[in-house]
């Protein structure tokens, strides 16, 4: 199964067939072989080193708000652990 949150393309260099794409502040490089329509703006999915799909800005922001809402969710329960290992080595 893959999983892959959308980037938003940032830089474009023809010439070697890729782009830079920011995934939240973390910039990532991928081939643009399988989508050489792609332009800077535009939002991917990214696998395996490929650009593999461009989406619609607006799928990519529900995209994205589900990426954040699981990322708080995991964060809370990393705490909720932390404390009960906190608790149970005292």
């Amino acid at each position: 199964m893959c999983i892959a949150a959308p980037a938003k393309v940032v830089e474009i260099n023809r010439e070697t067939e890729s782009l830079f794409a920011d995934f939240g502040g973390v910039r990532q490089q991928a081939k643009i072989n399988l989508l050489p329509d792609v332009e800077v703006g535009d939002y991917i999915l990214i696998h395996a080193g490929y650009a593999i799909e461009k989406l619609t800005e607006e799928a990519a922001k529900e995209s994205l708000e589900a990426w954040e809402e699981l990322m708080e969710v995991l964060e809370q329960e990393d705490l909720e652990m932390e404390k009960s290992r906190i608790e149970n080595s005292q």
